[in-house]
Formats: C-alpha cells, structure tokens, sequence
C-alpha cells in the first residue's frame, strides 16, 4: 500500500515552499518586468522606431504593442527568449509577445530542418531575415525559428553547470554533522540535450552513520521533433547504506515531451523501460544478496521561474520492478533557489527517496522504506 502520510507530509512540504517563496519575493513582485511590457494591441503603420535600428552598440526588440528596449540578446531556446536590459536586468520572454528584433552584431540562428546560419538579425512579424556576408540577405519562416545563439557556435554556447553545498555542525550535549551536495552538468544542443545529476547527503550523530546516500542520474535526448524527444540511454544509480542498498543500477530508455515551454516556465514528462540490478550491504541467511529483473521507467521536471530572483524546481522519477523480487522506488527532489549576488544562490532543497521491498539485514533488522530530507546550501551557477 502507499504511505499515504510520507506522500502527503512530501506534497505539504513542496506546496509549503512554494509559498515560502511567494512570500519573501513580496508575493510575485507582481508579475514579471517581460510580461507587464508585452500587450496584445495591433501594430499600426504609425508607430515609430528606435534611433537606427540594427545599428550601434545595442540590440533592440519590439513588443506587440509598440513599445521597444534596447540591451542585448542573450538566447532563444524553442519559444523562450532572454534578453538583457541595462534597466531591467535579464529577462526571460515569450517570443510570441514580440514583434521585433534588431542585433546589432552577428548572431547564429538555428531552425527546424537543423540549417545553421550566421549573420546580423532581424525579426519582423511572421519573417526571419539574416543579412550574411558576402552572400546577402536570407529570409525564414518565423515559426521555424529554434535557436538563437550569440557570436559563432562555440561549444561552450552549449553547456551549463551548477553546484550547491551545504554543512551543518552541531556540538555540545550531542555532536552531529549533515553534508549535502548536488551538481548538474548539461550539454544543449540544437537537436540533442545530455544531463547528468548527481546528489549525495552524509550524516552522523555521536559518531555514528544516520545518513548515506548518493544518487546520479545521466540521461541523453535526441529531439525529433521541436517537443518530442527520444531518450536513449538514460542511466540511474542509487546507494543507501541505511536502506541496506551497496548499489542499484539501472540503464534504459524510453520517450519524453516537453509539456510546457514558456521561458519563465517548463514542465516535461517520459517514461520507458530499463533492468535494474541491485546488491545489498548485508543478507540475512538463506536471502539472495542481490535482486535483478525488469522495470517501467517514469519521470517529470518542473521549473517555475517565480519572480527574477526566485526559482522553483520540482523532480520526480519512478521505478516500478516487474519482478516479485523488485519493488517500487520513488525520488523526489524538490528546491527553491534565491539569487544572492551574481551567480551564487541560496538553495533549499527537500528531497525524499523510496525503496520499496527494503531487504532485511543480517541481524534481521528492516530499513525504513522512506528517507526524507531538507537541506540549504550555497550554489554556484554557470
């Protein structure tokens, strides 16, 4: 049976922070800087435009309402657009809420048949134009639009990385000390993306191990269409001391959909299938040592950029064994992300991890199926 009071003290938690967040950004601050700027009015042939566009130091980009803002363009992924403003700091925008771009240098511009080409850019309503040289000017289809890439490709226009830690020490009638420490790598490419996680948290009280768990998870898409992606292979593993597990791999692969892309909020969904091996610290007598066969693979990923210097992210993938030995696991990650002072962050992280079908140690004790966690720590973000 399900444990309905961990599920639901983990919904409460998730839902507590949510608001947390709200709370100390002043309840949504109201509303992002890109949204209050974009309206839904008509362009008229009055309207006028900036001092030259498509020329000087800034870029420049139109809303459908008239109004324009110069600053730089940063990227465009799929629909989300981020440009910086020298008023508004970075902003993240919907593409459909713009009119008009102007870059003032070159810019690489990626579409949906993958073409690639260089050169100094202009949006304006349903086109695309890239004025290249010695070749001229070349012209697409707006909606075929995928990727916005500042300067020539590079491969470091392609990644991303983050890292958090956080420690905890405590001494006097009773010593205790909690570590906790996650990174995130990602390669973004116009047609593929590979990620790799790894989470890990270590405990003690008065000596003696309470927490020890690592978790890391690589998975690679290929997209084949602008949503719909192909993920193979995607490879999990696990270790839980107190959970009696040495190790639980699991490889596979599967499909997934991006649900939601909307710049200051995504949401995607997969699921497939994989074998999961596990070996455990300790067996009773007479108990296999270890536990194999196959699995139905599930997962999703939130993220909510709730104000401009709040984000909310939301992780959660399942296991569920097809064989009498293996049981169904859960983990959730769950973290609220404050901007301090560039690209540090303060985190706060809840995470909780469940094996089911614990295995008995060699005593004969039973692990506790559930391990739930909350964590802050000081992140890094590149």
């Amino acid at each position: 049976m399900w444990p309905l009071r961990t599920v639901g003290a983990v919904a409460v938690a998730s839902v507590l922070l949510v608001f947390l967040a709200a709370a100390l950004a002043g309840c949504g601050a109201a509303t992002k800087a890109s949204r209050s700027l974009a309206g839904s009015k008509t362009l008229t042939s009055d309207i006028g435009g900036p001092p030259q566009p498509g020329t000087g130091d800034f870029d420049w980009i139109q809303f459908k309402n008239g109004e324009w803002l110069k600053g730089e363009i940063k990227d465009l992924q799929d629909d989300s657009f981020s440009f910086e403003s020298d008023e508004l700091d970075t902003l993240q925008l919907d593409l459909e809420d713009i009119h008009a771009v102007y870059s003032a240098t070159e810019h690489t511009c990626v579409f949906e048949d993958r073409t690639s080409v260089l050169g100094k850019l202009r949006i304006e309503g349903d086109r695309v134009i890239v004025v290249t040289t010695p070749e001229g000017e070349k012209r697409y289809d707006r909606a075929d639009l995928r990727f916005i890439i500042p300067g020539g490709q590079t491969e470091w226009d392609y990644w991303s990385l983050k890292y958090t830690l956080g420690a905890t020490v405590r001494q006097g009638n009773s010593d205790q000390s909690d570590m906790s420490s996650f990174l995130r790598i990602q390669r973004r490419s116009p047609t593929a993306r590979t990620r790799f996680e790894y989470r890990a948290a270590f405990g003690s009280v008065e000596g003696k191990e309470t927490v020890n768990n690592q978790l890391a998870d690589l998975r690679h898409d290929v997209f084949l269409s602008r949503r719909l992606y192909l993920t193979a292979p995607t490879v999990h593993y696990y270790r839980d001391r107190p959970q009696n597990i040495a190790y639980q791999m699991t490889p596979g692969a599967g499909l997934g959909y991006e649900i939601i892309d909307r710049g200051h909020m995504e949401w995607t969904a997969g699921g497939g299938a994989g074998y999961q091996h596990t070996e455990f610290d300790e067996v009773g007598p007479g108990q296999d040592s270890s536990a194999g066969g196959g699995v139905i693979l599930g997962l999703t990923d939130f993220k909510w950029e709730l104000t401009k210097n709040v984000d909310f992210e939301f992780q959660y993938n399942t296991t569920v064994g097809l064989a009498e030995n293996l049981g169904v696991n859960h983990h959730v990650f769950t973290t609220l992300s404050f901007d301090i002072w560039k690209n540090f962050d303060f985190d706060v992280s809840l995470t909780w991890n469940r094996v089911g079908d614990a295995q008995r140690t060699s005593d004969g004790d039973e692990p506790n199926e559930d391990d739930i966690s909350l964590y802050v720590g000081l992140g890094w973000e590149f």
